[in-house]
């Protein structure tokens, strides 16, 4: 990929996840401490297990965005 590619909402949600089961996986961190926080950002029937956490990775979209317009 290169710096200006892009990707979808949902395929970078899901790369957010996996992003976390990896480095988890990597420093071997006690399971309940991420376990949570990985089940639910896993899909359901097309939606995130905990519909809170699609709304806060919106938020976090949003804010990043926002951020990366108002850089000079």
């Amino acid at each position: 990929m290169q710096p200006n590619d892009t990707i979808t909402l949902v395929e970078a949600y899901d790369t957010m996840r996996i992003f976390v089961e990896a480095v988890w996986r990597r420093v071997d961190r006690p399971q309940e401490e991420v376990a949570f926080l990985l089940a639910g950002l896993k899909w359901a029937d097309g939606a995130p297990v905990d519909p809170a956490m699609w709304q806060d990775w919106l938020a976090a979209v949003h804010s990043a965005t926002k951020e990366a317009i108002d850089r000079p």
